[in-house]
């Protein structure tokens, strides 16, 4: 029985020691693209599912209102107590109701007219939560790209001091350069690491964040695709791009579908202050019980409030109101996107003439550098030129890494001005 439980054993070592599944070790996922973090949003972003519910809702609201149109069918079960004294007599039973609303006034239209605004509004308001959440990742794409090449920068920093101690160390040894000369050159590392630690925390921080934006709980592993080239975009003029916003900006839909909704409330409300005509009609047919008789009727007459302590008049005030707000915050859309828009016309040209200086910085830092090295290798130079000409390189090549993803950002911000998705390589 010993034996057959040792050889039980090592049969189940090599099936586990020979899983492939076990064998190796989970792999991270693959790096996501601006396109495939837009996908994941749009199933997992709180503000986008729950403005698609406020749209539902809209359309509930409408269908609600709507169903005033239609006869409204019950079955009531009746209890009626007739007769007085000992002759008192309960007499219960059960009747088919139909009733009809046939005309009140023209609340029914108002209420159905109010409801369709709301489901434009909900709607529009839709459009741009999407639009708003795109951007918002869009921008924290971006953020990681950049933490990621400014991390690249901090990790060169290092490289280029651990270099040049190593060359001065050498040079010292030979006699060609005083030991004291790597002094300059430790503090210089010293301060390049951590820079280094610092930039290696921005990108983590900047995962999280695009994380964050996209939905989705923080995931071990989680790395985005790099953007290989940086897109051609002819700037238009500035008239172009309000008069294009205007037309197509989902909130411009949207405050225009709140003053209508403003202006049917006050309809609502003012008809209440008078006196309005009303005409209903009802068929009740009985299906068991002491009820015997069926029937039908049509009802007419005026409805009027003739005291209700104010509160009609304090309803259509209230409205009144509101419409002029809704009427404000209308014209105010269109001040706000104009503004807009000029912000992102200005940051997308700065942005693009950065862009140009930052390569033509960047060479000319990178010739100096290399200058400086071969100046100091044939012993012509001094350890400060050198360290200087470092400082400058990666200052040039920081700047270069900024001014590439501030004009991602800002193509992106102009999109999102117009009424677009942002991102050009997330279309």
């Amino acid at each position: 029985m010993k034996r057959i439980h040792h050889l039980s054993l090592l049969a189940a070592f090599v099936l586990v020691a020979g899983s492939p599944l076990l064998a190796q070790e989970a792999k991270p996922p693959a790096p996501l693209s601006l396109q495939q973090c837009l996908d994941l949003t749009l199933k997992n972003q709180t503000d986008i599912i729950t403005s698609r519910n406020d749209v539902l809702i809209a359309k509930s609201r409408t269908s609600q209102a709507l169903s005033a149109y239609f006869p409204q069918a019950s079955i009531q079960n009746i209890a009626f107590s007739g007769g007085t004294g000992v002759l008192n007599k309960t007499t219960t039973g059960t009747a088919f109701n139909v009733t009809q609303n046939v005309f009140d006034g023209g609340l029914r239209e108002t209420s159905v007219r109010g409801a369709r605004y709301g489901v434009m509004q909900s709607t529009a308001s839709l459009s741009r939560t999407v639009q708003t959440v795109m951007f918002s990742v869009t921008k924290s794409y971006y953020e990681v790209l950049r933490a990621k090449h400014l991390a690249e920068v901090a990790d060169a920093g290092v490289k280029y001091n651990e270099e040049l101690r190593q060359q001065v160390e050498e040079r010292a040894v030979q006699g060609a350069a005083a030991k004291v000369d790597v002094l300059p050159v430790e503090s210089q590392l010293a301060n390049a690491r951590v820079s280094q630690l610092s930039a290696q925390n921005a990108v983590r921080i900047a995962a999280v964040t695009l994380q964050n934006t996209m939905g989705l709980s923080p995931q071990a592993g989680f790395d985005v695709q790099d953007v290989e080239s940086v897109p051609a975009v002819e700037i238009r003029p500035l008239a172009d791009y309000v008069d294009v916003s205007l037309k197509v900006r989902p909130d411009v839909l949207q405050s225009q579908a709140g003053t209508g909704a403003a202006r049917a409330s006050v309809r609502a409300a003012r008809i209440n202050l008078y006196p309005r005509p009303v005409i209903s009609g009802q068929y009740q047919k009985s299906i068991e019980g002491g009820f015997t008789s069926s029937g039908s009727q049509i009802t007419g007459g005026i409805v009027f409030d003739l005291f209700d302590g104010g509160a009609n008049r304090a309803v259509y005030r209230a409205a009144s109101a509101t419409q002029a707000n809704a009427a404000q915050q209308e014209a105010q859309v269109g001040k706000d996107i104009q503004a807009q828009v000029e912000e992102a016309y200005l940051n997308l040209t700065n942005a693009k003439e950065r862009l140009a200086a930052t390569e033509v910085g960047l060479t000319a830092a990178q010739a100096n550098y290399d200058v400086q090295r071969d100046k100091y290798t044939q012993g012509l130079g001094i350890t400060l030129d050198i360290l200087n000409a470092e400082v400058q390189l990666l200052t040039a090549q920081s700047n270069a890494v900024q001014a590439r993803y501030d004009y991602y950002d800002a193509i992106a911000q102009m999109d999102y001005s117009v009424g677009k998705q942002g991102g050009f390589n997330g279309n």
